[in-house]
């Protein structure tokens, strides 16, 4: 933590520790809602005109807090008469930002709950939208603008509705918006926004951070929140970094965008793919848990059920699967050998359900009521290899995600095979799958031997004629050329 990351409420404490006895009863009471002393520097808003400012930082860090106070200064003061709210719900809109807006109020301007959105004493009432309608913004005129964790709102409508709330946002000589957000991957709409400051950094604010800037944060939550998130997922999580599709990746994030739907068509085939970890602690990798379905000839990606799991506990998830319409299991084996099939078996007999052993190459058969299908793989061949057959029927516009699996579009778009990285089981569960619900590991490659004994036969014979041709006419006509000596150039 740095120096300017201290806010002057914490300075005071530090160097005059006597300052909060020395205040009147009245100035202690008033004391917790002097928000230019509680702010961190760069939570507060400056005093300079300016247009946007983006907070990109990690869980933690304060952005809700410092926004809410920043609102209901700007509200109570008359700089801000026409506010807008959006998040990535209804339920997220009253669960963060009409929370906070009313936490963070004084007590002489506490603000309320009104008609599902959020009332100042003055009369002034926010206007609360989502991105699940990204064209309701369109008619309004606001000062004010408060964009809420961007990183959750819909793919399919995010960058439109940031589009239009912003437009919107153009009432009065200072209107301007805020927003907040962490990182998963590439997202369209935090990538319109971070053009704006790279245009114009004086007038479109980007503000990062980390987890560790916020000096409230106890150690117990230090210590828990480092060992939820590890690899790439606690470089944005926690320090608040961003990471593009990485060049070399074989899924393109444009194409699972492109392609991803809000429904799947009624499954031909539903299936899970597991890949196994064989240790639950939070250092090792996660247990990779992917259910898809085959409908209408594309594979459809439903759930991402990967984690840090125990045994007994992927085991348990994976035959709720099942028994909720999946019709069977393909497991790799590389790392845990039959130790993964002996969790599954054991897990189904508990339960009553029965376990049918598929060979590589049988194919899968239809659901029935109380039986897990199950089909061990071996990988023979690296992570990329296995991942070409399923990021070329991506490419081809034949597998959809099912809604957004945030952590597993990541891993798909960041991964980049050869590089030295810590193993990504979503990315391999993710391949099974679809490489089952696709076809690509049963199907067989054509037995060609008949056809290259007959064209071997065919050649001999040719070769025989020819040997007995005296003329280069003679020799184009025995091997089947057409018009003369033209077609052979002779």
């Amino acid at each position: 933590m740095s120096a300017c990351e201290i806010s002057a409420e914490q300075a005071l404490a530090f160097l005059a520790p006597g300052f909060a006895e020395s205040l009147t009863a009245a100035e202690r009471f008033v004391l917790p809602w002097m928000h230019d002393l509680s702010l961190r520097p760069r939570q507060r808003w400056p005093e300079f005109a300016w247009r946007s400012i983006g907070y990109t930082a990690g869980r933690g860090w304060g952005k809700s807090h410092g926004v809410a106070c920043n609102v209901n200064a700007d509200v109570e003061s008359g700089r801000a008469e026409s506010v807008a709210l959006m998040g990535p719900t209804l339920d997220r809109v009253a669960e963060v930002q009409i929370d906070f807006l009313i936490a963070t109020s004084p007590p002489w301007f506490r603000a309320e709950r009104y008609n599902d959105t959020v009332r100042w004493p003055n009369g002034v009432v926010a206007e609360v939208f989502t991105p699940e309608e990204p064209e309701r913004p369109r008619s309004g005129n606001f000062d004010l603008a408060w964009l809420c964790e961007i990183v959750g709102w819909a793919p399919s409508t995010r960058l439109q509705a940031i589009k239009n709330i912003t437009t919107a946002t153009r009432l009065g000589p200072r209107a301007r918006y805020v927003y907040d957000t962490t990182s998963q991957g590439r997202n369209d709409a935090i990538e319109f926004l971070d053009a704006k400051h790279v245009e114009d950094p004086t007038r479109h604010l980007l503000v990062n951070g980390t987890t560790f800037d916020n000096p409230l944060l106890s150690e117990t939550y230090l210590r828990d929140v480092c060992t939820t998130y590890t690899g790439q997922a606690l470089l944005e999580e926690l320090l608040g970094l961003r990471f593009a599709a990485a060049e070399g990746a074989l899924f393109s994030q444009t194409t699972i965008d492109r392609l991803r739907v809000a429904k799947a068509p009624p499954a031909e085939l539903d299936l899970v793919a597991v890949d196994p970890a064989l240790s639950a602690r939070t250092t090792a990798d996660e247990v990779g848990i992917i259910r898809g379905r085959r409908g209408r000839g594309h594979c459809y990606v439903t759930h991402d059920l990967s984690g840090h799991h125990a045994p007994e506990d992927w085991s348990r998830i994976v035959v709720d699967q099942c028994v909720d319409g999946a019709a069977g299991v393909v497991i790799e084996r590389n790392h845990a050998g039959d130790l993964a099939r002996h969790a599954i078996i054991s897990e189904a007999r508990t339960r009553g359900l029965g376990v049918v052993l598929l060979e590589k190459a049988e194919p899968w058969p239809e659901r029935r009521a109380g039986v897990i299908f199950v089909r061990d793989v071996h990988a023979t061949q690296s992570k990329g290899t296995r991942a070409v057959g399923p990021a070329a029927e991506t490419s081809h516009g034949r597998v959809h995600m099912v809604g957004t699996h945030a952590q597993l579009e990541r891993e798909l778009t960041t991964f980049v095979p050869g590089e030295r990285v810590k193993s990504p089981n979503r990315y391999d569960a993710h391949n099974y799958l679809v490489a089952e619900l696709a076809g690509l590991m049963s199907a067989e490659a054509p037995d060609a031997r008949a056809d290259v004994r007959a064209s071997a036969e065919a050649a001999a014979e040719v070769s025989r004629r020819a040997a007995r041709a005296n003329t280069p006419a003679e020799i184009a006509r025995l091997l089947g050329g057409r018009g003369g000596s033209r077609g052979f150039g002779l």
